[in-house]
């Protein structure tokens, strides 16, 4: 019933805009970045974002995120442990033949004990940051535990990679600064369930940009997935969740602009009373050098924390795009 009336709410939503702006030839180019959670107890679910686009043929880009993350939350039901540094690649693709956008990603995940601990205690003394536990645990490590009624639902301490479930997105630009999107996610054989969840995903999402002060963007999007209740926490996966995007893109010239973006979901994992499954809001801080050269952008980023608990500490990310005509 919830889900039959969030996507009938959903598609109600996009006949308003479509009402109320009509439909315009022309694609606007989506400024923000494919980022969200990066949870490592969750990478293996469909957390959506939206792809790049442009109004050239074909747009591609590589996306990389090291995520180094120290968690650890008791309650009289559930105890959590997440000690681990992840690292995801996403390599996409978008074609575009107005008015559609046909959009595939790749990733690739590896979590493993990694060797980024010592700097970021090293990082929080400097500041006189709180370690949040770092300094009582074993530098290097890897562990990831979830536990719940005295059942562990989680329990690793091997690293582990390879290739995540692959999405498939449909677009439609419905005018000059507004699209629609539908995504599936497809699982990969042999993949563990640190980085798939073995089932098809769903989502169907609004973005768009207006023009801010100045020369400044801003951008939006939100929508509902619709994960399985498989894989690493089957039988505790909610059966839809909401996210958004919220950023802003200012120019400094031609060459250089900032970005200060918020990602944003509710819970995935349901009937948790910890703030490690919890909603999730993070900032991204980004430089973006829209003309590297010729038509490729590099964007370089850093995320923060905003509803402590949920997400990692730090993660540090780059992508690299480039666009093409026939």
């Amino acid at each position: 019933m919830a889900k039959s009336f969030l996507a009938r709410a959903f598609i109600y939503s996009v006949s308003l805009l479509t009402t109320a702006t009509g439909f315009a030839d022309g694609t606007a180019t989506y400024p923000g970045l494919p980022t969200r959670s990066q949870n490592p107890l969750l990478q293996s679910y469909f957390i959506p974002a939206t792809p790049i686009t442009s109004a050239h043929d074909w747009s591609f880009s590589q996306s990389l995120y090291i995520t180094n993350t120290y968690q650890k939350e008791d309650s009289s039901t559930e105890t959590a442990l997440i000690d681990v540094e992840n690292t995801r690649i996403d390599i996409q693709a978008t074609y575009q033949s107005a008015p559609w956008f046909f959009n595939i990603n790749a990733p690739y995940i590896g979590n493993r004990s990694g060797n980024l601990d010592q700097t970021i205690r090293n990082w929080h003394d400097f500041f006189h940051l709180p370690q949040g536990g770092r300094d009582q645990s074993i530098n290097n490590q890897l562990k990831l535990l979830y536990q719940k009624n005295g059942t562990s639902v989680v329990d690793i301490e091997q690293s582990d990679t390879g290739l995540g479930d692959i999405q498939l997105a449909l677009g439609r630009q419905l005018t000059s600064s507004i699209q629609v999107w539908i995504a599936l996610e497809l699982p990969v054989a042999d993949s563990s369930l640190l980085v798939s969840n073995d089932a098809i995903d769903s989502a169907l999402w609004i973005s768009g940009t207006l023009a801010a002060f100045s020369a400044s963007t801003a951008y939006y999007s939100a929508g509902v997935a619709f994960p399985a209740n498989t894989g690493l926490f089957k039988n505790l996966i909610e059966q839809q969740f909401g996210f958004a995007q919220l950023g802003l893109q200012i120019p400094y010239n031609a060459d250089l602009q900032f970005q200060l973006q918020t990602d944003y979901h509710s819970p995935i994992v349901r009937d948790s009373g910890l703030k490690t499954f919890d909603h999730s809001l993070q900032a991204q801080f980004v430089l973006r050098l829209p003309r590297l050269f010729e038509s490729n952008t590099l964007e370089l980023f850093f995320s923060e924390d905003i509803l402590p608990g949920h997400a990692p500490d730090i993660t540090f990310g780059l992508r690299f795009s480039t666009t093409v005509n026939n």
